[in-house]
């Protein structure tokens, strides 16, 4: 039930996307590498189903339990189809000095289509975009919804490379930078820009407009808006934030302030239409974070609204599809 108020695999550095748009200073950006997602042990289903089910490293008996159960789950003719159908590739940019990588997903054969940048929760390599996750979360919403999507990994999951994720510092500029790269990419329509974001992609989504990524509207998703308020209900967080964020020990009211919306909300251009979504049994980010940020946006005169999913947690999965439909309502309202 809605109650609305006022709305696994494995990916190698050859998967990437990138595209950047102005903000008050403009980045140096520049593709590197784009390459098809169905390479490698992707470029089949029988090599992808012995890549997730352990190959043969394991016990057989082992292996061939794994399989079946990933075969059950992952249909053939599903893939076979995908890799018909869907456009994918893994990019690689660099923004200044960092490494970034990435996916593009659009449907194939397709063109003039509207562009919607997915920003990812997690940190680091955590929760980052790999084959499997690109295969269950876009395949379907390009596909169905005829929509190029930019999905960034943000800088620092490959510690080697330049460039550490700062959670909500250097890292927005690897949002910033998307816009840059959608000439690379001729299907793409880029006076069609929808922006979503998730958990702390919905840090990053309004970090990144408020630092000037333009969007014809926003779709945020479960995220954390007031950090400090955040810490009393989740006070493990802080080993993230002393991992990730500079100076935080130091100067940690002010760090956290930075990354926190509900502070700087009248920063960001008041034309763009937000909806909020958030799960009212949500143990990782409460949905007052939602809450509080909806009265925020009311404050500052924004076209806004919140939609709370009764006994959702913070995971959206169970509600997927409504959560997707009204995601591309809102996006499909303000692009005509």
């Amino acid at each position: 039930m809605i109650r609305t108020i006022k709305l696994i695999a494995i990916t190698t550095l050859a998967g990437a996307f990138a595209f950047t748009q102005p903000a008050q200073a403009q980045e140096s950006v520049s593709l590197i590498k784009s390459d098809s997602c169905f390479t490698g042990p992707f470029s089949n289903y029988e090599s992808w189903m012995k890549l997730i089910s352990g190959g043969s490293s394991k016990k057989a008996e082992d292996f061939e339990e794994r399989l079946k159960r990933n075969k059950s789950f992952y249909k053939k003719e599903d893939f076979e189809r995908y890799q018909k159908t869907i456009d994918c590739k893994g990019i690689v940019y660099k923004v200044d000095d960092a490494i970034v990588n990435g996916f593009y997903v659009a449907p194939a054969d397709k063109s003039d289509l509207p562009v919607v940048i997915y920003n990812r929760g997690g940190n680091g390599a955590y929760g980052m975009w790999m084959f499997g996750r690109v295969y269950m979360r876009l395949f379907d919403l390009a596909k169905e919804h005829n929509v190029a999507i930019f999905a960034t990994n943000y800088r620092g999951i490959f510690p080697k490379l330049p460039g550490k994720d700062e959670f909500g510092g250097e890292d927005v500029k690897d949002v910033l930078a998307l816009p840059q790269l959608f000439d690379e990419f001729p299907a793409v329509n880029p006076e069609k820009v929808g922006l979503y974001g998730a958990s702390r992609g919905g840090m990053q989504s309004m970090l990144a407009l408020k630092q000037g990524l333009k969007a014809d509207s926003v779709v945020l998703y479960a995220g954390d808006y007031d950090l400090q308020q955040g810490l009393k209900r989740r006070p493990e967080m802080e080993q993230v934030y002393k991992a990730r964020i500079p100076n935080y020990e130091e100067n940690k009211e002010t760090e956290l302030k930075k990354r926190s919306a509900v502070y700087w909300v009248d920063e960001i251009d008041k034309s763009i239409p937000i909806l909020l979504i958030h799960g009212d049994a949500d143990k990782k980010v409460h949905v007052e974070q939602s809450i509080a940020l909806d009265k925020a946006l009311e404050k500052e005169g924004f076209k806004h609204k919140l939609s709370i999913y009764e006994g959702l947690g913070h995971q959206s999965a169970p509600k997927r599809k409504e959560i997707t439909a009204e995601m591309m309502l809102w996006f499909k309202q303000h692009w005509n």
